[in-house]
């Protein structure tokens, strides 16, 4: 309520963690943005494989993936004193302390003009070692969480360019625009969690029962019936007549 009545918003904020876990007791940092973006885009990519019969004219595009979400923002740095500055904290924050954001609002809107105005230079060299941050231990960048609003998503950073746009008389820069843009990334605990297990591109094991038949689990598993010679050959099998209930058969990948 004292928050609405100030007019205090919720600032976008980006998580730092060490890891694709994303453990909130092992959270580096959380960044509050210095002002929430105007717009963001969200790009979807479907790759395919392409195949061209000689002297055609057309692809035949086969299904390959669908890439994780690259979702671009613009961040506005600016050490005029015009804008209230931007907050890292330490840890996983969800909302800055009301006193900080209380003087965020309070702060006179012009600075001292008889002063000279700070530079954005270490903002954003605190900003990029947090994105870009290379942790010699695991040899990776650091894993990221993006909030705001009901906007949420775990990425990596994959490229920001910096533009600067005011400057001092001495030429160091007081206003800049970062342009960075996140791909999305999941863990290998829940891509294996979401992937589809009966998909005919994975290994299956299966137990044979005792009223199982070799060729009707072949074409369960690979929603066709011309595979069974080939997973009879992958198990060594001399006959896929005879099987023995408790025997285990691999169902490998069609290629």
């Amino acid at each position: 309520m004292i928050q609405g009545a100030l007019g205090i918003i919720d600032k976008m904020r980006i998580e730092v963690y060490p890891n694709d876990e994303y453990n909130e007791a092992e959270a580096i940092s959380t960044i509050f943005v210095q002002v929430n973006p105007e717009s963001y885009t969200i790009n979807h990519q479907v790759e395919f494989a392409e195949g061209q019969v000689m002297g055609a004219s057309n692809n035949n595009l086969k299904f390959n993936k669908i890439s994780g979400q690259e979702v671009s923002f613009d961040f506005i740095f600016d050490s005029s004193g015009v804008l209230p500055p931007a907050k890292i904290e330490s840890g996983k924050v969800e909302k800055l302390p009301l006193l900080d954001s209380l003087v965020d609002v309070l702060k006179p809107a012009i600075s001292n003009p008889f002063e000279e105005a700070a530079t954005v230079e270490e903002e954003l060299k605190a900003f990029k070692d947090l994105l870009l941050g290379y942790n010699g231990d695991t040899h990776e960048t650091r894993y990221l969480q993006l909030l705001w609003g009901g906007f949420e998503l775990k990425c990596r950073l994959k490229t920001m360019n910096i533009e600067y746009k005011v400057f001092r008389r001495d030429g160091r820069p007081i206003r800049a625009n970062a342009k960075c843009t996140f791909l999305g990334s999941q863990s290998y605990k829940e891509m294996q969690a979401e992937q589809n297990q009966q998909s005919p591109d994975v290994t299956h094991k299966k137990v044979v029962n005792q009223q199982d038949r070799f060729t009707l689990l072949a074409e369960q598993t690979y929603n066709q019936n011309k595979y069974y010679i080939d997973v009879a050959q992958a198990n060594g099998l001399l006959s896929f007549r005879k099987l023995e209930t408790g025997q285990t058969l691999l169902f490998p990948p069609l290629k």
